[in-house]
């Protein structure tokens, strides 16, 4: 029986550290698709590496991020006592909501 070295595909590449992880790996282990996971990292909501076309991931540092609360967009993270901001109607268009941000009437 012969053994080909190039048949067992390899999990984890010599000298790689384990913790940083390519979209489609972060997107496997979050349950998620791909293309959701560039979204967040391109939106901010997840910290992320641009290297060249594409990003990479620490995967301690994307659970951490991910374990915190949920806050509404514009609530202030450190200033519990200051003004509500209006907060512009759900499904409401990005004009809509930037006339809402900005106070400008119709």
């Amino acid at each position: 029986m012969t053994t080909n070295p190039g048949a067992c595909a390899m999990t984890e590449t010599p000298g790689r550290d384990p913790d940083v992880l390519t979209t489609a790996e972060l997107a496997t282990k979050l349950g998620l698709s791909s293309q959701t996971v560039r979204r967040m990292a391109n939106a901010g909501q997840i910290p992320a590496l641009k290297t060249g076309k594409d990003f990479r991931y620490s995967w301690e540092a994307v659970r951490e991020v991910l374990r915190q609360p949920h806050r509404e967009p514009g609530e202030a993270a450190d200033e519990p006592d200051s003004p509500p901001t209006p907060q512009p109607k759900k499904g409401a268009g990005y004009r809509a909501q930037r006339r809402a941000r900005t106070g400008a009437q119709d």
